[in-house]
């Protein structure tokens, strides 16, 4: 499923978490699996992004429906999708009930990326790279690489 609503946690261990509501099928999901994968989309994944967020899995098989090209994970059993320019592997690390979501946060132990996308500082290149951003209401939007501001640190 999409989810508009995940971080990076740590660095040292690899933690990521995303934030999904008890009342969809991929709670289920993520309750009764030892991990999960995440992809990254570049904006041209938008419609695929509103096509399987607007259906349940509990009802289809996504990946059949909207003929998602994909590898299973190396270490876990999710999707890698082809046209992902990212993904992690996670393992399960912990779960914590925040309000009306929860919080599955996963030790991150295989990055699949592709060649050109990262930058020699091991940064999204953001002249080869425009990541599928959620804007909310259906809305998606993207960056734009002129706007990309770095400043040192003290």
């Amino acid at each position: 499923m999409p989810a508009a609503w995940h971080t990076p946690i740590s660095a040292q261990p690899p933690l990521f978490g995303v934030l999904i509501s008890p009342k969809r099928h991929t709670y289920t999901l993520l309750c009764q699996k030892k991990g999960f994968t995440v992809n990254f989309l570049d904006f041209a994944g938008a419609k695929v992004s509103a096509d399987t967020g607007s259906s349940s899995g509990k009802e289809i098989d996504k990946l059949t429906t909207y003929d998602l090209a994909h590898e299973k994970g190396v270490h876990i059993n999710g999707p890698i999708l082809d046209q992902s320019y990212a993904a992690y592997e996670c393992e399960h690390f912990a779960v914590h009930e925040l309000g009306d979501h929860f919080l599955f946060v996963g030790k991150i132990v295989l990055i699949h990326y592709e060649e050109n996308c990262l930058e020699k500082a091991e940064c999204v290149n953001a002249t080869m790279i425009k990541p599928l951003l959620y804007f909310g209401k259906d809305r998606y939007i993207t960056i734009n690489p002129q706007t990309l501001t770095i400043k040192p640190r003290r």
